[in-house]
């Protein structure tokens, strides 16, 4: 598969994501607390991967104890990090506005990027960038001189810092992207209810009948929706397209969340974007264009009957990388002169 087609898989993941906080927001508005929201995701998720997650790593256990550091930071800050911080966030102010502060965190990558390698990208890229920024700005329409809670804005910035982490993570850890994204569920749900525990972020289930297409409804629809597509199904696209565009061009694309997300709400809960998010959403585009017209460095995903990551143009191969299988070359035996060469 080429790297347009892992773009639209990357674009499919966002409208999969996009399904989340317009079906979230009832349960939320039930009594959920956003702990228990990132509970159950996960944990549900956790077990439908973990069937095709053991399938995945057969014959690479040694993987998890060679990148426990990088699987920990991935499940427990990159997953259970970001989806409970955008949860409190939108638990205390508007999702647009989290939505706004959180989807800074492909420029912060493009930022941590250029101070790490003491590289900054091409002009496209931060020109590419700045224009995302703007058109989101549009499509949220979050003016409005609305005073914000300080704790749900310290929240949506703190999801901000660890989505960028997640990225990261998603597109450079040498794992097989389906078990990479099982392992992660496991590890955020872990981490999610230690949390719980600890009392750290609250824990609490509330009401099992909410309001959706103005009627009531069992919970477990939208959590349904939640888990299966908004999770399981966009999680594991997103992490596979990653490991082959790289993180910046997965980050920005992930910005697209935004216009399913306004489409979503306009489809269920009758939101109609106006003029000027129309304008935006076409801003956000151009912006998301320039900037993945420029090629990443990436890994290159560890899947069995595909060359090995150094074989591959612009491909970034980890430090201390052991490749799972090295296809075998008959050695060249040395030229040995002979009297009558």
């Amino acid at each position: 598969m080429g790297r347009t087609r892992w773009m639209l898989v990357a674009v499919a993941s966002a409208l999969a994501f996009g399904m989340s906080g317009t079906f979230v927001k009832p349960v939320l508005d039930a009594g959920w607390s956003a702990g228990a929201g990132s509970i159950v995701r996960t944990g549900i998720g956790t077990l439908i991967l973990a069937v095709p997650t053991v399938r995945a790593m057969r014959g690479r256990w040694s993987l998890l104890w060679r990148h426990r550091l990088g699987l920990l930071l991935f499940g427990g800050v990159g997953i259970a990090g970001t989806q409970t911080s955008y949860f409190l966030a939108v638990s205390r102010i508007p999702v647009s506005t989290a939505l706004m502060i959180e989807y800074l965190a492909p420029v912060l990558l493009v930022v941590a990027t250029g101070i790490r390698m003491r590289r900054w990208p091409p002009l496209r890229v931060i020109g590419g960038a700045a224009l995302a920024m703007g058109g989101l700005l549009l499509v949220l329409d979050i003016a409005g001189g609305v005073a914000l809670d300080p704790l749900g804005v310290g929240a949506a910035f703190t999801a901000a810092v660890v989505c960028a982490v997640y990225f990261q993570l998603s597109a450079t850890l040498p794992v097989p992207p389906l078990a990479l994204t099982g392992i992660g569920f496991f590890v955020a749900t872990v981490v999610s209810g230690l949390l719980g525990v600890t009392r750290i972020v609250p824990v609490t289930v509330g009401s099992w009948t909410v309001d959706l297409f103005g009627s009531r409804v069992s919970a477990l629809v939208p959590l349904a929706v939640v888990v299966l597509i908004a999770t399981a199904l966009a999680y594991t696209i997103e992490v596979a397209a990653a490991a082959r565009i790289g993180p910046r061009p997965a980050s920005f694309l992930a910005l697209t969340e935004v216009l399913f997300a306004t489409l979503t709400a306009a489809l269920v809960l009758g939101q109609i974007p106006g003029p000027l998010q129309v304008a935006g959403g076409v801003v956000l585009l151009l912006g998301v264009v320039l900037v993945v017209s420029v090629p990443a460095p990436h890994r290159m995903p560890l899947e069995d009957g595909e060359p090995l990551p150094a074989s591959r143009p612009g491909a970034h191969v980890p430090p201390g990388h052991v490749p799972l299988s090295t296809p075998s070359r008959p050695r060249k035996r040395p030229k040995v002169a002979s009297r009558g060469d």
